[in-house]
Parts: C-alpha cells; structure tokens; sequence
C-alpha cells in the first residue's frame, strides 16, 4: 500500500466509524400533523418525518417508527435506552441525553377568534387578569404562566391540536396556545378562523434529543454534521419549503 493512500484511508476513518448506526433508530411515532401522518396511501410522512429521514440517512443511520408509545412514558424510555429518539426537542440540562445543533425553527404562538382577537394584548398575563380561558397542548415543559391559568381555573388541557381546534369551536376557551403551524394546520381542516396574536409569538431553534444510553458521541457528532452538511446545501431549507408555505410560515 502506497504512503499517500495510507494517509487518505487514515484521514478517512474517522468520519466513518462515528457516524454508522449499528441499527435503526427508535423514535415515537406520533399523529401531529403536518408533522407526523400516515396520508390517505398508508405513507408514513409529515415535515418531521421527512427532516430526520435526511438528516438520519445523511449520517449513515435508518429509523424505525414505534407505535403506541404514551408520551408520558418516552422521557423514562429514551433515558433507559429503550427510545434513541427524540424529535423536537428543547435542550435541557440532564444526564440522560444528548442535543444535537438545532434543525428547525419552532414558532410558538396564541391565537383567538377574529371578533375577539385582542391584537394590542401584550403578554399572556394581560389575558390571564382579562379572565380569559386559555386552551393549550399538554407536554412536557410548562411556564409558570400555563400554572397561574390552572389555579385560576382558566386553563384547558388538549392532547392533540384538532382537538384543541374543536374546543374553540365550542366556546371552551378564548385562546389557543401552541405551535403556530399545528393549530393553522387543524383550524384549516376544521373551516375554523383564527387570528394570531401577533406580540405572543415566539421562535426558537429544536434540536433531535438522542439517548446517551443507546448511542455514542460518534453517533451525536454524525447528526451534528449531516445536519451542518443539509444546510450547506440547501435540503433541509426545501423540505421545511414544501410544507411550511400553506401556512404562511418559514
């Protein structure tokens, strides 16, 4: 073997090994649409979907979808290793997982009824001393804020948002919180009209949750750098492009 292709295959190596999983990937699946759906042909698909099947195949991994995983339980799961994934994700301190760099934007916001929107509301504690019932998803991170409406008895819990869509269509609530392209999603399907309190929105970057307990730092580096490669060129922007413009949203 030559000097100069032992220095190529050597200088290779190490962008090989880390980032090939030694078996599909396990992560929840779960009917958020237009995240996460199985279409009207039985396909698997959604803008999350298609994100982690590029960012995982760029870094030489496969994912397999579980069913019927209670998201209560998928904290304890992915930290004993028996989930290696977990999509959407806000990074946190703890022992029990890995960030990778984020992938998306996430935008968070209220909405109301257009005949009675409150545009000039600046904060949700306006809307909480206005005595207004607030509708908003159940999960895992809940701001002080989401607890002062449940002890006031102005707060109503939804598991999914075209269940939160149809409270507002029976006048359970005045607000809806949440993620602004789920609610727009499921207020179109439901015919319903909304307006977007436009000083209650907020953005921030979601990151893949990986379990330290199931993968490697390779494995975390090779996300890291397929996602840093997707965005060079320009695929994870056309992906988040063919489902985000329905909605008005980037």
């Amino acid at each position: 073997m030559s000097r100069r292709l032992l220095i190529a295959l050597l200088l290779s190596a190490p962008l090989l090994a880390p980032g090939l999983c030694v078996r599909p990937l396990r992560v929840p699946f779960e009917d958020w649409r237009p995240y996460s759906f199985i279409d009207t042909n039985g396909r698997h698909t959604g803008l999350e979907t298609e994100l982690l099947a590029a960012v995982a195949g760029e870094a030489g991994c496969s994912v397999t979808y579980l069913r019927d995983v209670p998201r209560n339980r998928r904290l304890r799961m992915l930290a004993a290793g028996e989930l290696d994934l977990l999509v959407a994700a806000t990074p946190v301190p703890g022992p029990e997982a890995w960030y990778t760099r984020p992938y998306r934007e996430e935008v968070y916001s209220a909405f109301m009824r257009p005949e009675a929107a409150r545009p000039e509301a600046r904060s949700l504690e306006a809307l909480l001393s206005a005595k207004l019932r607030l509708l908003t998803h159940r999960g895992p991170l809940v701001d002080p804020i989401i607890r002062e409406f449940n002890a006031r008895g102005q707060l109503t819990w939804f598991e999914d948002y075209a269940k939160g869509v149809q409270l507002m269509q029976l006048g359970r609530g005045d607000v809806l919180l949440g993620d602004s392209l789920a609610i727009r999603h499921a207020a179109h399907a439901a015919d319903l009209k909304l307006v977007e309190l436009p000083s209650l929105v907020s953005r921030s970057g979601v990151t893949y949750k990986l379990s330290r307990k199931s993968l490697t730092e390779g494995d975390l580096q090779a996300f890291n750098q397929a996602i840093q490669r997707l965005e060079a060129s320009g695929e994870l922007q056309r992906i988040r492009n063919r489902w985000l413009p329905a909605v008005g949203l980037r």
